[in-house]
């Protein structure tokens, strides 16, 4: 488990501008504005909501978050990129004449050719390095060789924060893919040495896999997914649009976040209802990367105003118009590009605001609850701003002026059944919503809420799975913002009901974090949420629990215990208290070190003085910190 809290088993952040006793919007006057507003562009964005440590541990993480950062861009007409294009075109041409003309096997080629596509990054050089290559191919001589750099695969072993893409043969492998995308009408036959284009018969029907099929299977690959999907849409043809709508239902995580923003580039209106229904299933965690180019592309509006709409269709419209509010809670900035527009301004935002108010007025759903809150705290959000003179943008200042006059509606609604409907979900005996809505409940500060939260803790025997415990992490949150004291007990004997503490207890304590997949993970994220949320509570009774806690095989864990232990035992008046802490300035944790120091040094616990002494001694790394905490002790 992470010692960064998850995102949603724990508290939600505010953003750094954000104030306190900001939510709502609640109007007190009229202000007016002679604006002007330009045409809204449709600018590329990147969602600002940090990912969770769940989404953080998918599959092709570290991959797809290096390619959406920025990279120098190349110019193929400076003397020296000639020169180097020059050099390699050359080499390139000698291994396809000995592929061809000299017996050459494929094997050979691919250990000759693999070197020379190891040039630089693969987001800076695709656009020059792949039409370059397919210049001097454009027969397809070297689909085989694609194909065998394909199908060895990624180099195993690698670090779990490593980037495949920028190892020789993972980044061959890549451009192998992007290739592909060249080559739209062949299809391919054979294997190894003898793979080679596939013929038709005389009725037209394919010998052997069309390339856009084999794309499509890599398409559901979350580690080359982004490729096989560029691959495809470069082909543009009727099967890599099949191929990418079948891929669609196989995908998950990250491959899944690929292939809804593939369907879109092709533009294909009929593809809206499909990319609408399924496009935020398997993807926890990453539902914002989904949900911000459905919005950019896809008229939420239509499915929200259409009474005769499946109802499917017109919750997952609300589902993504409120993720793309929760992620514009981050402001734009000063630093921020001038062309950079918040995606709730790329297209027609006050049309969806009014849309999803009178949807809401005619259909109360828990995706409509959570969606108007969210509504409601974005253009608090906004206009605080812009009344602060702090936002200056048209673009930005005349939507937001045309949804003020809705707000009135929006709160009103809130306060009576939008609040309701969140209740009943939370009751529901279906854990689908449980999330999004305990959250919404909690940003509230509903104290209705308390009641069911705690029966359903009660009624909990088992943590089913990592989805489960974050949901029961989730729920443990929600009752310490709502600061019932009544929470606490309900949640340790659910802790004892569903981890096993004595045992986790006497494991040695782990140096790392748990890695992914560990059977310990599920119990830490509700150990570790329980006693947070019983910290909040300030709730002394279950001090032993955290006692325990700080013993405990999971840092993140004992990271959390000590967290608590300052909240409930904030002058070390308890004698095991301090106990504890020295027991902790031995932990194999550094982050557990330097906090059971800082509370040692609360508790001015002169005992715990040569503890230190002796650790800074044999911790070299730890030797600055404990040296301050040290001397503060002392004098």
């Amino acid at each position: 488990m992470s010692e960064r809290e998850n995102e949603r088993a724990q508290p939600i952040q505010q953003p750094e501008n954000a104030d306190p006793s900001e939510g709502f919007l609640h109007l007190e006057k009229d202000t007016d504005r002679d604006l002007q507003a330009p045409d809204l562009a449709t600018v590329e964005v990147n969602p600002a909501t940090p990912l969770s440590t769940q989404a953080r541990e998918r599959t092709g993480t570290v991959e797809h978050l290096a390619a959406r950062k920025a990279v120098p861009t190349l110019d193929k007409h400076t003397p020296e990129m000639k020169l180097r294009l020059s050099a390699l075109r050359t080499e390139i041409t000698r291994i396809i004449t000995s592929l061809r003309w000299e017996n050459q096997s494929v094997a050979e080629t691919v250990q000759r050719l693999q070197p020379f596509l190891n040039i630089g990054p693969i987001k800076q050089w695709k656009d020059t390095l792949i039409p370059f290559l397919y210049e001097i191919d454009r027969g397809g001589a070297l689909i085989p060789v694609w194909l065998q750099i394909i199908e060895q695969g990624d180099p195993e072993n690698l670090p779990v924060d490593a980037n495949p893409g920028e190892t020789e043969q993972g980044r061959a492998r890549r451009y192998a893919i992007l290739m592909l995308g060249n080559y739209r009408t062949m299809g391919i036959a054979g294997k190894g040495a003898q793979t080679r284009f596939a013929s038709r018969r005389d009725d037209g029907s394919m010998v052997s896999t069309d390339l856009a099929q084999y794309l499509g299977k890599l398409a559901t690959d979350p580690d080359v997914s982004m490729y096989a999907t560029q691959a495809l849409i470069q082909h543009t043809t009727a099967a890599s649009m099949q191929a990418l709508i079948g891929a669609l239902q196989e995908a998950h995580g990250w491959a899944k976040v690929d292939v809804v923003e593939g369907c879109l580039e092709f533009q294909q209106e009929r593809f809206y209802d499909i990319l609408l229904a399924s496009g935020l299933e398997h993807v926890s965690g990453l539902e914002t990367y989904v949900a911000l180019p459905l919005y950019k592309n896809i008229p939420l509006e239509r499915y929200l105003e259409d009474r005769q709409a499946d109802p499917l269709l017109k919750a997952n419209a609300a589902l993504v118009f409120q993720y793309m509010l929760q992620d514009g809670r981050q402001l734009p900035t000063a630093t921020d590009h001038a062309d950079t527009l918040p995606t709730a301004f790329s297209r027609d935002f006050p049309a969806v605001a009014r849309a999803l108010i009178n949807n809401a007025a005619t259909e109360p759903t828990w995706q409509n609850a959570i969606a108007m809150h969210q509504l409601g705290f974005f253009m608090g959000r906004y206009w605080s701003e812009i009344n602060k003179h702090n936002i200056k943008d048209a673009r930005i200042i005349e939507p937001v002026y045309q949804v003020l006059p809705l707000m009135h509606e929006v709160e009103r609604w809130m306060d009576g059944p939008g609040r309701d409907i969140l209740l009943q979900a939370l009751a529901n005996p279906e854990e689908e919503p449980l999330i999004p809505v305990a959250r919404t409940l909690s940003e509230l500060r509903d104290p209705r809420a308390a009641s069911p939260i705690i029966e359903r803790l009660e009624t909990t025997r088992t943590i089913k799975d990592r989805s489960h415990a974050l949901m029961l992490g989730t729920l443990c949150d929600t009752l310490a913002r709502l600061n019932d004291r009544r929470a606490a007990a309900p949640m340790f004997q659910l802790l004892a009901r569903t981890v096993d503490i004595e045992q986790r207890k006497h494991l040695p304590k782990r140096s790392e974090t748990l890695p992914p997949g560990d059977p310990h993970i599920p119990g830490s994220i509700v150990y570790a949420a329980v006693i947070h949320a019983c910290g909040q509570l300030e709730d002394i009774s279950i001090i032993h629990g955290v006692w325990d806690a700080t013993r405990d095989l999971d840092p993140y864990v004992r990271t959390q215990g000590l967290d608590a232990l300052k909240i409930l035992d904030p002058r070390g008046e308890q004698a095991l208290s301090k106990t504890v802490v020295r027991e902790a300035l031995s932990d194999p944790r550094e982050s557990v070190v330097r906090a059971a120091s800082q509370l040692a040094l609360q508790y001015k616990d002169f005992e715990a003085v040569p503890i230190l002494r002796n650790v800074i001694d044999n911790r070299p790394e730890l030797s600055y910190t404990l040296n301050e905490t040290l001397k503060q002790l002392i004098d």
